[in-house]
């Protein structure tokens, strides 16, 4: 088979090159498994699932459903969708033109592969974008910055890294697919049902899409919000997980259980010694900011209380005492 049509059935929620600044030998990392324990294994095999990319054809309902999503977003932004919209409706006449007749075994691969693999892709040039970008910040270089192409490529990046995840995929059904909040909307264009059904089947264009929005506000509200470079020289490097972007802002102590929040301090480490904030509060000011060990904790227990299933760290022991602190924080009644 060409190798252009081979299929990438194992999709990662987390990047294994950005993994790697955890691994003492370049290839393995420590991280705890979904049933609670410690292992070390190459960042290859970790955080991934099967098919989590793989998109569905869509018919014209789920084009409607789709653009009923995308008319609540500026008009720029808009275009932007549909433009992604139609070459997927592209394929998606291809693949129902090729139910009907016997296509070429070449046609049938190519659209295999693309429904396997485009997401999976897309991600990919996101990441691609921005590999000297983290390189420079995790020299401590926020010079790369300078040029509003670096900005717009990193924000972009950033953006994907939240919506792209199991959690947020998890969050945002919790959010959407709620009854009770649905028939508060009059006339709405879908039974509750319905609704249900078509938001789980285009998650994976409602994720990129979303995605997209975030990415052009954190670049439109860039002059607005801190943008920080946190310096970790502590002896409490910090961790990661499969959740890698947190909002870490102070009014998310007092939200009530399954309410949005209104306000971000976003916190991305990008590796045991570097993390990159942007921000809402004047927590930190813009710039470089060197933290302390508590504060350090303070990051990697948080990050350990939002982790979906995995935790990264750079040693066995650092994992445990983490989870040992978040259990302790677990137990305390919430203020």
């Amino acid at each position: 088979m060409d190798k252009k049509f081979q299929l990438k059935r194992k999709h990662h929620h987390i990047w294994a090159h950005y993994l790697k600044h955890w691994s003492l030998d370049d290839l393995n990392v420590w991280y705890t498994t979904k049933k609670g324990n410690y292992r070390c294994d190459s960042v290859y095999g970790l955080a991934a699932e099967r098919d989590f990319y793989k998109i569905n054809f869509l018919n014209d309902e789920d084009v409607r459903f789709i653009r009923n999503f995308s008319s609540k977003s500026p008009d720029e932004l808009r275009q932007i969708h549909n433009g992604y919209l139609n070459d997927f409706c592209i394929a998606s006449r291809a693949a129902k033109l090729a139910e009907t007749m016997q296509p070429p075994e070449h046609i049938k691969q190519r659209l295999e592969a693309f429904q396997y693999n485009v997401l999976e892709n897309l991600h990919g040039s996101h990441e691609t974008d921005v590999i000297e970008i983290l390189a420079c910040l995790n020299r401590g270089d926020i010079s790369v910055f300078e040029t509003s192409e670096s900005r717009v490529k990193f924000k972009q990046f950033f953006a994907m890294q939240m919506t792209r995840t199991k959690s947020f995929k998890k969050k945002a059904m919790s959010f959407a697919v709620d009854r009770e909040s649905f028939e508060r909307h009059p006339n709405p264009p879908f039974s509750f049902e319905t609704y249900s059904q078509l938001m789980e089947k285009n998650w994976w264009f409602l994720s990129y899409m979303f995605g997209m929005n975030i990415g052009a506000n954190l670049t439109a509200t860039q002059h607005d919000d801190k943008q920080v470079l946190l310096i970790n020289e502590t002896s409490q490097p910090f961790i990661t997980s499969d959740n890698p972007i947190i909002n870490v802002h102070e009014s998310m102590k007092k939200i009530p259980e399954g309410q949005a929040p209104q306000y971000m301090d976003a916190f991305y480490p990008l590796s045991p010694k570097y993390a990159y904030m942007i921000n809402n509060s004047d927590r930190y000011p813009s710039g470089k900011v060197s933290i302390t060990r508590d504060e350090a904790l303070v990051f990697n227990v948080e990050m350990a209380a939002r982790a979906e299933e995995h935790l990264f760290a750079q040693t066995e022991s650092q994992l445990k005492e983490v989870k040992r602190l978040c259990r302790e924080r677990s137990k305390k009644p919430r203020m």
